[in-house]
C-alpha cells in the first residue's frame, strides 16, 4: 500500500504526518527551520524520493538540523497550506521560517542524495543566521521564492535571474537556481520569457551537473520552446543540444540517477526524437525505458514500492502499442491495492484506449468512489468524461461536477482557463 511508503519514509526521517500547525509549533520550540514535502499519491516522482532518497543514510547528517513535515496535496484538511504555497511541480519541498512563515527555499523535483543534503543543510544555516549572513545569491533566490508565494510571476522571474548572476560557478545551489529559473520562464508562457529560457539552456545545458535537476531543467526548457514561434531556428539548436546532453547524460552509469529520474529523462528523449521526426531511435529510447522500469518493480519490496513505477510503466506500454501488458499490470495492480484509487483510475484510461468502453466506465467509477475531492478527481472525471462521450452517453452530470470540484481547490490550484471551458462545455450540453 501506499501508506507502507510513507512509514517508511517516517521511519527514515522523523516526518509529522498532514499536521502544518503541529509540525510549525514544533519548529518553533525546537527553533529550527520547518521542512515541508508537498506531495501526491499519484506522483511517481514524489514517490520514488520517498521510497529511496529519504530512506538513504547519507540524510542522516541533517537528520536534526530541521523539523519534518509531510503534506499530502490532495487531503481536504491541508488546503489552506497547499494555497499559502502555491506549487509548480509535485513533489515540491520548502524550507520555512517558523518565525514567520517565510520561504527559506525552495526546491522543485527529484533530488540526489547530495543534493538533498546541501539543500536542507544550508537552508538550516540561513535561519541560524537569522538570514542575515547568507550569500547575495541566497538572499535573491529568496526574493524570487517570495514573490512566487504572492502569485506575482514576473518578479519571481527576474529574482531568480538575479540569483543565478550573483551565483559562483562552484555554488552547489547554482544548478537548482537555474531550474527554478528556466520554471519561472516557463510559467509566465510569453514570446519573450520563452526566447530567454531557450537562450538561457543553450548557455547553461552542460553546467547542471548530472543529477535529476540536469533532466529536470531540460524538461522545463523544452515547455519554454513551446512558447516560440513554429520553425524558430533556436528551437530546433535546443532539440539537437538537449538530445546530445541526455544520451551523454544517460551513457552515465555513475550518475546519481534513480530508476525514476532515467525514465523521466528517456520519456524526455523520446519526445525531442519523435518531434526531429526520428521515432524509430524514439521507440529505441522507449523499450530501454520499459526495462528499466520493469527491473526496478521487479526489484522493489512489495507492491506498493513496485507501484511507484506503475505511472510510467502504463504510458510507456500505450507509448509501444502494448495496451495489453498496461491493462495486466494494473487488473493485478489493483487486487494487490484494493483501496488505492490509482490502479483503477490509470486502468480506466487503458481500458479507454482499448475501446474496451463498459469495463473502462467501470473501472473510472471505482476510481472515483475511493477519491477526495481534490485535483487529481478533476482530471479522473475529465477521463469519465470521455468514456461516457465514447459510449455516446450523456456527461453532463460529470461536466458539472468536474466545474464544482475545481472551484473548491485551493486558489493556487484552480485554473481559470480550463473552468471557463468546462463552463461552456455545461452550457453546451444543457441547451
Amino acid at each position: 500500500m501506499l501508506l507502507a511508503i510513507a512509514l517508511a519514509a517516517s521511519a527514515a526521517l522523523p516526518f509529522i504526518e498532514d499536521d502544518y500547525p503541529k509540525a510549525l509549533a514544533q519548529a518553533r520550540a525546537e527553533h529550527k527551520p520547518l521542512f515541508v514535502d508537498f506531495w501526491a499519491t499519484w506522483c511517481h516522482t514524489c514517490l520514488s524520493m520517498r521510497s529511496t532518497v529519504m530512506e538513504d543514510p547519507g540524510l542522516r547528517p541533517v537528520k536534526g538540523a530541521v523539523v519534518w513535515a509531510s503534506i499530502e496535496t490532495e487531503a481536504e484538511k491541508n488546503k489552506a497550506v497547499v494555497d499559502r504555497y502555491p506549487l509548480d511541480a509535485w513533489p515540491t519541498f520548502v524550507l520555512i521560517n517558523p518565525d514567520d512563515e517565510s520561504v527559506i527555499a525552495r526546491w522543485l523535483g527529484a533530488a540526489s542524495v547530495s543534493d538533498f543534503r546541501a539543500f536542507v543543510r544550508d537552508g538550516a544555516a540561513a535561519y541560524r543566521s537569522k538570514m542575515k549572513a547568507t550569500t547575495p545569491a541566497a538572499a535573491a533566490q529568496r526574493k524570487g521564492d517570495e514573490a512566487r508565494q504572492k502569485g506575482d510571476l514576473a518578479a519571481s522571474a527576474a529574482a531568480y535571474a538575479k540569483a543565478l548572476a550573483l551565483s559562483k560557478p562552484a555554488d552547489p545551489q547554482r544548478p537548482e537556481r537555474l531550474a527554478l529559473y528556466a520554471n519561472a520562464l516557463r510559467k509566465l508562457h510569453t514570446v519573450e520569457a520563452g526566447r530567454t529560457c531557450v537562450q538561457l539552456a543553450q548557455r547553461e545545458l552542460h553546467h547542471t551537473g548530472d543529477s535529476a535537476i540536469a533532466t529536470d531543467f531540460i524538461g522545463y526548457a523544452s515547455s519554454c520552446a513551446g512558447d516560440l514561434p513554429k520553425g524558430d531556428p533556436a528551437v530546433a539548436k535546443l532539440e539537437d543540444a538537449a538530445v546530445a546532453r541526455l544520451k551523454k547524460l544517460l551513457a552515465s552509469k555513475d550518475a546519481p540517477l534513480s530508476a525514476d529520474d532515467r525514465s523521466d529523462a528517456l520519456a524526455t528523449l523520446a519526445e525531442l526524437l519523435d518531434g526531429k521526426g526520428r521515432h524509430h531511435d524514439a521507440v529505441a529510447a522507449m523499450r530501454t525505458r520499459a526495462r528499466i522500469l520493469e527491473d526496478a518493480a521487479a526489484k522493489a519490496a512489495d507492491a506498493s514500492a513496485a507501484s511507484t513505477y506503475d505511472p510510467h510503466r502504463v504510458d510507456t506500454y500505450l507509448y509501444l502499442g502494448e495496451a495489453p501488458k498496461a491493462e495486466a499490470l494494473l487488473v493485478a495492480r489493483e487486487k494487490e491495492q484494493p483501496a488505492d484509487y490509482n490502479p483503477a483510475a490509470r486502468l480506466a484510461r487503458v481500458l479507454l484506449e482499448e475501446k474496451k468502453l463498459p469495463d473502462a466506465e467501470a473501472a473510472v467509477d471505482r476510481a472515483l468512489g475511493k477519491m477526495t475531492r481534490g485535483q487529481r478527481r478533476v482530471g479522473i472525471l475529465g477521463l469519465k468524461a470521455k468514456i461516457l462521450a465514447a459510449e455516446k452517453k450523456p456527461a453532463r452530470d460529470v461536466v458539472r461536477e468536474q466545474l464544482e470540484v475545481s472551484r473548491e481547490l485551493p486558489q493556487s490550484q484552480r485554473s481559470p482557463q480550463q473552468e471557463a471551458k468546462l463552463q461552456a462545455q455545461l452550457e453546451a450540453q444543457t441547451h
